[in-house]
């Protein structure tokens, strides 16, 4: 690239992307962290970034920029759905960006038992606005597949957290081991997978603890949970208490989906991990890195017991759940991706399409 082409690069990159992004109510965690996260810091990436809830009795807000589609650069759509003759109007004002971080196009684990498919026309618009959509920013590898039936240009967004602790303080906890859980309510029956292998290690090892932050305590589990309920202002403190962190999932279109951000929180802080051997969960956890993949009951039983009995194993695997949390998944190298795509995009001749799609 000659020095000209250089610099009109940087002029054209150092000029403010105006994005309004269009989402879900701001209670739900795909909001949480794929917007609110990176809201305070997108000016120094050169974009504007405007977010605006659609959700509930707030869907009327959508009318507030119905003939102002054209003022943005992108519509950043965050998994909602919208309808069809609406996404027309947006994709021929503006350019389209859909990001999703669930397999919205089946149900959640505990429906599917239940045999309940998710509704046709749910599906129908989901594939639409995929096909409509300039980007897609997918956070899983099963989600990066699916839209790819639909549409070319796909990119791996994981979700991201910010740094939270130092490289150099990974310290041993003194007291008894705890293994923790943290989640929403609908996903507490997937501890019911590992009842058994927990319930055998409370009884052979009764000084080890077992915790949960959760909206609510679990029901009908042999294991002895202590319970904590979930709140922002304790999540942390509560994630740097635990020792080990665990993610028990069933194997349906629904977990495959799913983008291991439970595994995330816990890496952010330096624990070990161990997990279901199920979708996005293989490429978090380095199998005898920094946890343990694991399948049956009895794998539960041994990754577990295995991290107990060795503190040094805990402390070695943890800090290599840091370095690949930092390397990965960490909020600012997230963002600089989600940046530099949509610059490029933006204008492809000049920058040259060097952000390597998923």
């Amino acid at each position: 690239m000659t020095l000209f082409l250089l610099l009109v690069t940087l002029m054209l990159y150092l000029k403010m992307i105006k994005i309004l992004c269009l989402h879900n109510a701001t209670d739900r965690a795909s909001y949480r962290y794929r917007v609110a996260h990176f809201l305070p810091y997108w000016n120094s990436y050169h974009i504007d970034l405007q977010a605006s809830c659609i959700s509930g009795k707030q869907y009327i807000n959508i009318l507030r920029f119905l003939f102002k589609f054209q003022d943005y650069d992108y519509i950043l759509l965050q998994k909602k759905i919208l309808p069809q003759l609406l996404i027309k109007i947006i994709a021929r004002k503006s350019m389209l960006v859909y990001d999703f971080d669930d397999a919205i196009y089946t149900r959640e684990s505990w429906l599917l038992k239940k045999n309940k498919p998710q509704a046709k026309a749910t599906v129908n618009n989901l594939n639409f606005i995929i096909k409509k959509a300039a980007i897609v920013f997918a956070g899983s590898n099963d989600l990066v597949n699916y839209a790819k039936k639909f549409n070319n240009n796909i990119y791996l967004i994981p979700t991201a957290l910010d740094k939270q602790i130092p490289d150099t303080i990974i310290t041993p906890k003194s007291g008894n081991v705890m293994i923790g859980w943290i989640g929403n309510d609908v996903n507490l029956f997937y501890l019911a997978i590992i009842d058994e292998a927990t319930f055998y290690l409370q009884q052979k090892y009764p000084d080890i603890r077992f915790a949960l932050m959760c909206g609510n305590p679990p029901k009908g589990l042999k294991t002895q949970w202590e319970f904590m309920p979930w709140s922002s202002a304790t999540e942390k403190t509560w994630l740097q208490s635990i020792d080990i962190g665990i993610m028990p999932l069933t194997d349906d279109p629904w977990t495959r989906g799913k983008c291991a951000f439970k595994l995330l929180q816990y890496m952010a802080f330096a624990k070990p991990v161990i997990a279901s051997d199920v979708g996005a969960n293989r490429t978090t956890v380095l199998d005898s890195i920094n946890g343990y993949l694991v399948s049956t009951p009895a794998g539960w039983a041994s990754a577990l017991e295995a991290l107990i009995l060795d503190q040094n194993k805990r402390i070695a695997m943890g800090r290599e759940s840091l370095r690949i949390f930092n390397e990965h998944f960490e909020r600012s190298h997230i963002q600089q991706k989600i940046a530099d795509i949509l610059h490029e995009y933006k204008h492809p001749v000049v920058s040259g399409n060097n952000i390597k799609k998923a």
